[in-house]
């Protein structure tokens, strides 16, 4: 099985997705870009716009690529 640039790809996507998931739950304060979010668009809407942008996304495009390089 070769590897191609879908897997190694698709793999740090998914990992980015987690570790991003991971640090909204441990520390969300020491995420600049959420805080940052936060302040302009209100509490509800900047935790949405940055879960949907760096964990939703990532894991979805992972997966896609996932099934791109399995697939054929």
């Amino acid at each position: 099985m070769d590897i191609s640039i879908n897997l190694i790809i698709g793999v740090l996507a998914i990992v980015y997705g987690l570790y991003s998931f991971y640090q909204r739950k441990v520390a969300p304060e020491n995420i600049a870009k959420l805080q940052t979010m936060i302040e302009r668009n209100g509490e509800k809407m900047g935790h949405s716009i940055h879960l949907f942008g760096y964990t939703i996304l990532p894991i979805v495009a992972g997966l896609l690529l996932l099934f791109a390089h399995f697939r054929g």
